[in-house]
């Protein structure tokens, strides 16, 4: 028993917030980790994911983006650890991988556990694709669900085993920073990927109709030309930024802006409130638990802009200054205690 891990963890790549996780973790139990990839060519920015600073057992299969990994070789990899390596559960990130499922039918359901980042949302839980993942959780006697959104979605497909809330998908880089107070200028922040689901069109929509009011946009994707073709002025794009620079980023606005369409959950929304920024959120996102109206921020329907208008026009400085001591005060050490709880 001596060489037993408690976790034998597989996931796609490691990112920051996956490593920080492991990495609490593995003050606690014995955890070896597999790494589908190194990278993925879909991200926010480029040190977005390394190994770097993992302090725990790890293999990463493919060297290179995600996407182009050979996935026959990447299962025969898998089944040579599965041999060697003795653990007491192993558990993997999610249903979309054929790697996952290869587990999930080789393991001992008694052994087997999901962490689930889906939402009722963006996840099809009727006909076809229901019953494939029934079919998975069917293998699966322990989840490990984000929050009440992914909980959702476990009660639509009628899962029966044991469910875990984690209130989070990882733990976010806490860097130290002199906090200051702000006065409303009427600055706005979006962190993520430039794609079609984060509803970014919706945004830029409505900032081309509020010329006193600045977006800044920051990330890289697929929409960012014809995004910045359609954008007046006031919208600034600011391409990819480091991770170690994000607080600056946040320092510089008044107030984050979440508008997608599907969001399994968005660590960024976590960034913010750390960095003390109110948020204004759609009820798409997993994250939107973390946000009370009013309060910390506001959540709003991404498909109604007069309502987010509105809310955008409502800002002054007084009510920027009852929000942001909120959000100051809100406290994601005990929420990122109560995650790693979860898993012990």
């Amino acid at each position: 028993f001596l060489n037993m891990y408690d976790y034998l963890i597989v996931t796609h790549i490691p990112a920051f917030y996956k490593i920080n996780l492991y990495n609490e973790l593995a003050k606690r139990l014995k955890i070896f980790v597999i790494f589908i990839s190194s990278d993925t060519s879909q991200k926010r920015s480029n040190n977005f994911s390394s190994v770097n600073d993992a302090l725990f057992d790890y293999e990463v299969l493919y060297q290179g983006d995600f996407q182009k990994r050979k996935i026959f070789k990447n299962i025969l990899a898998i089944q040579a650890i599965l041999s060697r390596v003795k653990f007491k559960r192993i558990l993997v990130s999610g249903w979309d991988l054929p790697e996952f499922w290869y587990i999930a039918f080789t393991s001992k359901k008694s052994k087997n556990c999901l962490a689930l980042e889906s939402t009722i949302f963006e996840s099809s839980y009727k006909g076809l694709k229901g019953f494939i993942k029934k079919l998975f959780l069917s293998r699966i006697s322990t989840v490990f669900a984000s929050g009440s959104l992914h909980c959702d979605l476990l009660k639509a497909l009628n899962f029966q085993g044991e469910v875990k809330v984690t209130n989070g998908v990882g733990i976010i880089n806490k860097p130290e920073f002199i906090k200051t107070q702000k006065k409303f200028s009427g600055r706005f922040l979006y962190i993520g990927r430039i794609v079609d689901i984060k509803n970014l069109k919706f945004i830029v929509e409505i900032f081309n109709a509020m010329p006193n009011f600045t977006l800044t946009i920051i990330g890289v994707g697929e929409q960012q030309e014809f995004l910045q073709s359609i954008s007046s002025k006031n919208i600034i794009f600011r391409g990819a930024v480091e991770n170690k620079f994000i607080g600056a980023e946040f320092a510089k606005n008044d107030v984050f802006i979440l508008p997608s369409l599907i969001e399994p959950w968005g660590l960024v929304v976590e960034e913010a409130l750390y960095f003390g920024l109110p948020v204004l959120i759609s009820d798409r996102c997993g994250s939107s638990e973390l946000i009370k109206n009013g309060i910390n921020g506001f959540i709003f329907d991404p498909t109604d802009k007069n309502s987010l208008m509105q809310k955008i026009r409502n800002f002054d400085n007084e009510m920027l200054q009852n929000l942001c001591s909120n959000a100051n005060s809100y406290d994601i050490n005990a929420k990122d205690t109560q995650q790693i709880s979860a898993y012990l």
